[in-house]
């Protein structure tokens, strides 16, 4: 399917189609574009969506063999246990201060298995749990909300967990007692998540065009990290995306690549960075970099 090669749209813009000549515009987004309408059928457009996403994260724990996200998760959990449907519906905080406005983003998903983009406002109750408006199967971005010049906004005081209410087992002190139900954590004082890991609409595509990853201050020095990207369309299995850092806290502590030709994770999907330390309790950051491409035909 091929669509028209230039159109100018109502507000004076230009927008691409997958068969424009590729110098007409950056080589490397018209390649991509071009590939997706020829591996999917799609067409897609980066000027219709006019969205970068960049996805960043932190591990406290990498460690020695063990395929770790590069996200903060409760207690001993290193990787997401991905929801079947839109479960994950509650909010709540260790702190009986967090009683601010909290902005969740995720997705939700039909029966189909198709993801939609959505963003929330939640009122934090404290360490009592307070319901999400919509409740979501892929969490991935939790902060508090700006205030007013009037009413600022303030700092998180304890760890605001997002969570599947019914595969928890209770609240003690506001932390939620099954540590699997939790899908992301607000550390307290940092004001977003870091969750180096996301989902795909079924709308979309990721255009990946760089990704960035470093041992930490506080690691082991002896620490050898390997670091991978890897996705999962829904109903499939991880793959690796294909590329590998390497990473030495003594000799190479971080390490930043560009990706020409872009990585392009399809509709429907999730993705994630994977560290793989030597060393137990490594500390690994990371971010992966790109802009996103509309389906428009």
């Amino acid at each position: 399917m091929m669509g028209s090669p230039v159109t100018l749209t109502s507000s004076g813009s230009v927008e691409y189609g997958p068969d424009v000549p590729l110098p007409t515009q950056d080589y490397w987004v018209g390649h991509a574009i071009r590939e997706v309408n020829s591996t999917y059928g799609d067409i897609v457009s980066v000027d219709a969506k006019k969205k970068s996403l960049i996805k960043f994260g932190k591990t406290l724990q990498a460690n020695d063999g063990v395929r770790t996200t590069v996200g903060i998760f409760q207690d001993a959990v290193v990787n997401e246990t991905f929801a079947a449907g839109n479960t994950v519906d509650s909010l709540v905080s260790t702190s009986g201060s967090d009683t601010g406005i909290v902005t969740v983003e995720g997705l939700t998903m039909d029966g189909s298995g198709n993801l939609t983009f959505v963003s929330q406002d939640v009122t934090a109750t404290g360490q009592t749990r307070a319901a999400l408006g919509t409740p979501l199967a892929r969490p991935t971005r939790m902060y508090i909300k700006d205030g007013t010049f009037a009413v600022p906004a303030v700092a998180n005081v304890g760890n605001i967990a997002v969570y599947d209410n019914a595969a928890n087992s209770g609240l003690t002190a506001g932390k939620p007692d099954t540590d699997a139900s939790v899908k992301m954590i607000l550390v307290a004082g940092i004001n977003q998540t870091q969750k180096c890991a996301t989902s795909i609409s079924s709308t979309d595509y990721w255009f990946i065009s760089e990704v960035y990853a470093s041992v930490t201050r506080g690691s082991p020095q002896s620490a050898k990290v390997n670091i991978e990207v890897e996705y999962k369309q829904v109903g499939g299995v991880w793959r690796p995306l294909g590329f590998e850092m390497n990473l030495d806290q003594a000799s190479g502590p971080h390490m930043h690549d560009e990706m020409r030709p872009f990585f392009i994770i399809p509709k429907n999907s999730d993705v994630r960075m994977i560290a793989i330390s030597d060393t137990a309790s490594t500390i690994v950051s990371g971010y992966i970099g790109g802009v996103l491409a509309k389906v428009t035909g």
